[in-house]
């Protein structure tokens, strides 16, 4: 009796080692796939296509993609909003394989790493088929669809986010790619797979005049009294830093109103490179939040590799300087929410079977500035959009910041840039916009962003 008690026993141990073997094999299968590539491995693939995936909900609970059962007893997923939120979202096929979301977070969704990782095992066993994790974001459908058009035919991207809590209201990138027909788009010359809006690489021009401006507030305040002749170009030993005018006499809130490149050369080269750099750094420029999604980093001269020229060009965000579209909302983000950053966030919360739940709050990531520079800043992006170079950006009753950027590339015409934030005076929404190979930001992505803000608040 008792060596069949033993037996038993033996039995019961080794089943419940080969589920946790099974269940380790998954997400290391995941981890481990090059590149989100097809499911090579008919075995894993087909384990993998009997758990149900969790459901994706916007932020009111929109479906924005699910499960639907087959025949087979298998799964395809299904996408709401199509091309719309394909960057964010992704895609997953035993043909393709997966990327965005639903390869960074399978795991969650297949539910084997969040609730109770046995519970689509054990739904298996007893012949139930798996049902995983369904995950809510900060997105809205509606803003998402609305931005992602506004791209159509125009290279680039657009982010929307709530400033005092980092949630991603909207995340755009053009070209696009529908989830569903994702081998159509492989190796297209213009990259629609690629997410622009997270990790698209751009000179940010003049609208990182914000983060130099940041710093002369912070570190040579007197500087902002005085008064700087501006004659069309800045000659920097030997290197001529052009201007798009000749202002003449400016202050400083008439250099940042106008974008006066003399000026803000002027004011990098009396920050000096080692507290330039700590002011961008200070913004999260060159460092990554943990995100669900990968980000790209953005880049800066070290201070070894700024000497005069490089100094003045990267003080208007020309030189080496890249940030994605996501960081550069950040940075306006920075004064509308009075000096701090809050993480950004895509993921409101996790729901799956059996009553798991687990919600994600604000953040706050980084401070770059004092809630007074925070507040000096602000007025000057007002008076950009009120008299400035933003004034396509303007909304009637509403009182929007902002600021313009034409950032040249050696690939062509230059990329129009604008970020901004309304209402000013309780800033609820701010948006980055960049068009690739657009000239003027003012002119481009200054009505475009206009007309951003007004939807999103709209609600």
């Amino acid at each position: 009796m008792k060596n069949n008690v033993r037996r038993l026993a033996y039995v019961i141990l080794a089943g419940l080692v080969a589920i946790c073997v099974y269940l380790a094999l998954i997400p290391y299968y995941l981890k481990h796939t090059p590149g989100g590539g097809a499911l090579t491995d008919p075995r894993i693939a087909a384990r993998e296509n009997m758990i149900q995936r969790g459901t994706i909900f916007d932020r009111e609970g929109r479906v924005l993609a699910r499960s639907v059962p087959q025949t087979d007893g298998g799964f395809v997923r299904e996408y709401s909003l199509g091309s719309y939120a394909s960057h964010i979202i992704g895609y997953y096929s035993i043909k393709a394989g997966s990327a965005g979301l639903e390869k960074t977070r399978a795991s969650v969704l297949l539910g084997l790493n969040e609730g109770n990782p046995f519970y689509s095992l054990m739904n298996r066993v007893t012949g139930k088929p798996g049902v995983g994790n369904d995950m809510i974001l900060t997105i809205d459908a509606d803003l998402q669809q609305y931005v992602a058009t506004l791209l159509d035919g125009q290279k680039g991207a657009a982010v929307v986010l709530n400033p005092a809590t980092g949630e991603i209201l909207a995340s755009a990138s053009y070209p696009r790619f529908d989830p569903a027909k994702v081998t159509d788009y492989l190796n297209q010359p213009d990259s629609p797979l690629l997410d622009r809006a997270l990790q698209g690489a751009y000179p940010p021009g003049s609208i990182f005049k914000i983060v130099t401006a940041a710093g002369i507030l912070t570190d040579l305040p007197g500087m902002t009294d005085e008064t700087i002749q501006c004659n069309g170009e800045l000659e920097v030993n030997g290197f001529i830093l052009k201007d798009n005018a000749v202002h003449g006499n400016v202050d400083f809130k008439e250099a940042f109103t106008r974008s006066c490149n003399v000026a803000f050369g002027r004011y990098g080269l009396a920050l000096g490179a080692k507290d330039f750099v700590k002011q961008a750094g200070a913004f999260g420029i060159g460092v990554s939040p943990d995100f669900p999604l990968p980000l790209y980093q953005g880049y800066l001269p070290r201070v070894d590799e700024l000497d005069g020229p490089a100094l003045a060009s990267s003080a208007i965000g020309q030189g080496k300087v890249l940030v994605s579209p996501l960081q550069a909302a950040l940075v306006a983000g920075a004064v509308a929410n009075g000096g701090e950053i809050m993480k950004p966030y895509l993921i409101s919360r996790y729901s799956g079977p059996g009553g798991f739940e687990k919600t994600f709050k604000p953040e706050k990531w980084l401070v770059p500035m004092t809630p007074a520079v925070a507040g000096v800043l602000k007025d000057e992006m007002i008076a950009v959009v009120q008299s400035g170079t933003g004034k396509a950006a303007a909304l009637p009753g509403i009182t929007v910041a902002g600021k313009t950027g034409s950032a040249e590339n050696p690939h062509g015409q230059s990329h129009a840039w604008f970020v901004g934030f309304a209402p000013a005076e309780q800033p609820r929404v701010v948006v980055a916009v960049v068009l690739e190979n657009q000239g003027s930001g003012g002119a481009k992505a200054a009505p475009l962003a206009g007309e951003i803000l007004r939807r999103a608040l709209e609600g």
